[in-house]
């Protein structure tokens, strides 16, 4: 199977690995992309120095930090001693009940009592519900976790840098399942699965999408297979699966065939790749592109009803709320678009708002509100109504 060779060049430009510096009293920060969620008036967010923080969105004060730690023991006698430094976070933290759930580049998934989270009690306490796994080495290079954690009703489902996925029970932490190594040529399982019915599905590097028993991690024997491997975690709508390629095509695949229902562009590739994941609603499929396009196309048929041309790369997955398409580009700009009328063939946005800061991590939009995290480490509020930054809050906390 084909492989763009650029493919590595760019993961690596991505996603910069954790470095711990074997120095008295020294950590080098950690990075990561990881967004934030908004759950009954709680910002919650990952920060680039490796730490889950909780911030009250009426009051916007500081509700709790976490800090994630790796501890490190030294390579040889050469070495200095156990170092410790914070890990990455790429994913967005996902809240359930009185729960937090966040996954970590050092292979660990935690789940945090908000409750005792916000009493000041220390980690690890005998709470319900409180708990940390780490993801099994496997004999892989890496057993990081880069995509987001998916929750059922039962269990968590973890994408794993040795190719495996996961599944863990909710309340506890004990592991279920482990599927087989779904991708054997790369092993950079960096995509999130997804849920329809009783199956999971999940797009791999080397170009397949894989469709597991939900209850086991059986594999089934539908699945499909592409001469590029995808950049972005599948979307299921009805039966369809979009999602993107390295080839820089925006595919629709009917699940249970063989071949792709359509691509996008239907002739020309794009400018760039589909790196995150469209949304879909109401027959229409938006995605942002790294060739600073958003695209509106028609789902049943790859056609295309507009674009609109931000002039920077889209590396997050649009948004709606309510009639409202809210797109950010990877230089802080939002715009905003009105899906009550009728968009031109060349689209113009109801407004555009900038945060002055980098963006490349998802983010959300609640009662007309949109919360960034921007790569300074500072969470942005944006006001739609107003078009402007309402207010924003550092992540960094000082010692």
């Amino acid at each position: 199977m084909k492989q763009p060779k650029i493919l590595f060049l760019v993961v690596i430009a991505l996603l910069p690995l954790t470095l711990v510096s074997c120095v008295s009293g020294g950590t080098q920060s950690a990075r990561g992309w990881p967004g934030t969620i908004v759950h009954d008036g709680i910002i919650y967010a990952g920060s680039t120095d490796g730490s889950v923080v909780a911030i009250n969105s009426s009051t916007e004060n500081l509700e709790w930090s976490y800090s994630i730690a790796l501890v490190t023991a030294p390579s040889s006698f050469l070495s200095c001693g156990q170092t410790s430094a914070p890990t990455a976070i790429y994913g967005t933290p996902v809240v359930d009940r009185d729960i937090v759930y966040i996954g970590t580049y050092s292979g660990q998934v935690l789940a945090l009592n908000m409750l005792a989270r916000s009493q000041n009690l220390t980690f690890p306490q005998q709470r319900y519900g409180e708990w940390k796994w780490d993801c099994p080495i496997d004999n892989a290079e890496s057993n990081a976790i880069v995509a987001d954690l998916l929750l059922s009703e039962d269990a968590i489902y973890v994408s794993s840098s040795n190719g495996r996925v996961y599944s863990l029970d909710k309340e506890f932490g004990d592991l279920n399942w482990e599927s087989k190594i779904l991708d054997e040529k790369h092993r950079k399982l960096w995509t999130s699965p997804v849920i329809q019915g009783n199956t999971l599905y999940v797009s791999t590097y080397d170009g397949h999408i894989y469709a597991l028993l939900l209850e086991t991690g059986e594999l089934l024997d539908w699945f499909f297979e592409s001469e590029a491997g995808f950049t972005s975690s599948p979307v299921i709508d009805e039966d369809t699966i979009f999602l993107g390629s390295f080839d820089r095509y925006l595919y629709a695949v009917k699940i249970g065939s063989d071949l792709p229902m359509w691509k996008f562009p239907q002739e020309e590739p794009a400018g760039n790749w589909f790196w995150a994941s469209p949304i879909v609603n109401e027959g229409i499929v938006y995605a942002g592109c790294l060739d600073g396009r958003v695209y509106a196309i028609e789902a049943k048929t790859g056609g295309k009803l507009w674009e609109f041309d931000a002039g920077n790369a889209i590396v997050s997955s649009p948004v709606l709320m309510d009639n409202l398409l809210i797109v950010t580009d990877e230089s802080g700009t939002v715009y905003v678009f009105d899906l009550s009328v009728e968009l031109e063939d060349e689209a113009a946005p109801l407004k555009v708002i900038s945060i002055e800061a980098d963006v490349r991590s998802s983010f959300c939009a609640q009662e007309g509100l949109v919360y960034i995290r921007g790569e300074d480490n500072w969470i942005y509020v944006v006001d739609i109504d107003s078009g402007e930054v309402s207010w924003k809050v550092p992540l960094t906390i000082e010692e």
